[in-house]
């Protein structure tokens, strides 16, 4: 009787003993949870805060262009940023953020489909002024040649809503800029006047001999009647 009282007695522990840990393991998996929702929420703004940069670069810029990141050391790199002006911008971005951005920036929106190489691997992204866009292209493309890392020439990019291949962007280096154009219209312009008035000059030279000839002839006309009345 007494160890039935006494094993009865026990049980009440035995649970609570068992039962008392269920509270805190709960309130460890909700602390598991919120950290995981706090870890969520801190990576999504980080990235939104990328896109924000970017799209405020892209803005700024006539050309974007990509070559792969990888097996290129970072004393190279920073070489490489002192080579390039201040108002390019060179940057490792994450290809899904740079499509993200580019649907935001007119004339930078890629394609559906065609695009695939360059969201592809690993990424450096160029983003260029149109008055930089020559030289910014010779300072990578002479980087390559020099380092023999044929593997990092550039990929591709786009230009005025155009997707461009290497050769693309190469071509789009031999364009004038919109500053070397109305350069040429400027010396085309003043030149016009120059040009007219020695048309004009020109003309008046070729009417006044004319005229003169006339006069000339009919002088001599009137001096021949006029001796063939003499002679009369």
């Amino acid at each position: 009787m007494l160890r039935g009282l006494t094993l009865v007695s026990c049980l009440p522990l035995l649970s609570a003993f068992h039962a008392a840990p269920a509270a805190p393991l709960r309130a460890l998996a909700q602390g598991r949870g919120s950290g995981v929702s706090m870890g969520s929420a801190a990576a999504v703004a980080k990235k939104a805060a990328v896109v924000e940069e970017v799209v405020a670069t892209m803005e700024e810029s006539s050309l974007i262009f990509c070559a792969r990141s990888e097996g290129i050391k970072v004393n190279d790199i920073n070489i490489l940023r002192q080579k390039f002006s201040e108002e390019v911008t060179m940057r490792c971005v994450k290809n899904s953020l740079i499509k993200r951005a580019a649907d935001q920036v007119e004339g930078f929106t890629f394609p559906e489909e065609g695009a695939e190489n360059l969201m592809a691997y690993s990424n450096y992204w160029f983003f260029v002024p149109e008055t930089k866009i020559r030289e910014s292209v010779e300072v990578w493309n002479d980087f390559i040649e020099e380092s023999k890392k044929e593997d990092n020439a550039i990929v591709g990019g786009m230009f005025e809503g155009t997707l461009l291949t290497a050769d693309g962007i190469e071509a789009v280096t031999k364009l004038p800029t919109k500053q070397e154009l109305m350069q040429t219209t400027a010396v085309l312009v003043k030149a016009v006047p120059t040009k007219l008035a020695r048309l004009l000059n020109q003309a008046g030279a070729q009417r006044l001999a004319r005229v003169t000839k006339q006069a000339s002839g009919q002088k001599l006309v009137q001096a021949i009647k006029a001796v063939e009345g003499k002679m009369e």
